[in-house]
């Protein structure tokens, strides 16, 4: 996988990929798609020993989007938070001395994310509101290879092809899966055999945002998406941040 685009339209495809919460008593609709989460718990096993990753995915009902990260190898943990705010503005803490991993975890955290989904598209094509109790899945493709693309990181797989698993119902807006996904690599022209499991629970009712708006913003990093949005900044909070950053485009 290769990520040559620019960095943070991946915030912004992120954001549009869940931005279509809807508030619910009880049960899914039936026009609910994978894709309309409200926030996603993704935990990724990668191939190799000890290699792999969990995000938290949550969408503000402001608008705002938070990508919590923990990455594992093994010798190293490295944890943060990417949060865009107002479209414009790019908060990020944690990560230790290697910020680098910050921009790394989101374009990681797109590709699995797309990846998760395709997998359970694939797997129940009518939707997560068709999901009662635990359904099984075992789906073998030999045709249709899988393109990832969210806008600032692409890649895919080659068919053939293979996931299998569990899709389950966790509560009345909740799924819960276990997907065991099977491809074929190409290492130095020879065609071997790999696989990675995708473990999450996704939500499809709105969710509280885990940072409130009272939070000080010393406690983060400032950037911005796009070099033309980059302006001074009084604020001291993240209410006060929106404030401003919805003043610019009145």
């Amino acid at each position: 996988m290769k990520a040559d685009k620019r960095l943070f339209s991946l915030a912004a495809w992120l954001l549009s990929l869940m931005a279509s919460p809807v508030a619910l008593a009880e049960g899914l609709p039936p026009e609910t798609r994978w894709a309309d989460p409200s926030s996603v718990e993704l935990d990724v096993e990668f191939p190799g020993d000890g290699y792999h990753a969990t995000w938290d995915l949550f969408r503000c009902a402001c608008g705002d989007l938070l990508v919590h990260a923990e990455l594992i190898v093994p010798d190293a943990v490295e944890t943060g938070d990417i949060m865009l705010v107002g479209g414009k503005a790019v908060l990020t803490r944690g990560f230790g001395l290697h910020k680098e991993e910050a921009s790394a975890s989101l374009d990681a955290a797109a590709l699995m994310m797309q990846l998760a989904l395709r997998l359970l598209e694939r797997s129940e094509p009518a939707g997560p509101s068709k999901i009662d109790g635990t359904v099984d899945v075992n789906v073998l493709d030999e045709i249709n290879h899988i393109y990832l693309d969210t806008g600032s990181a692409e890649g895919g797989f080659q068919a053939p092809w293979s996931v299998v698993g569990k899709i389950s119902e966790a509560g009345d807006t909740r799924r819960k899966f276990d997907l065991h996904f099977s491809f074929a690599v190409n290492v130095s022209g020879e065609i071997q055999q790999a696989s990675m499991r995708l473990n999450g629970l996704a939500e499809f009712a709105d969710t509280e945002f885990p940072v409130p708006g009272s939070s000080n913003l010393a406690e983060w990093e400032l950037q911005w998406r796009n070099e033309g949005d980059a302006r001074p900044v009084t604020a001291e909070t993240l209410d006060e941040l929106r404030t401003q950053l919805r003043a610019r485009v009145q």
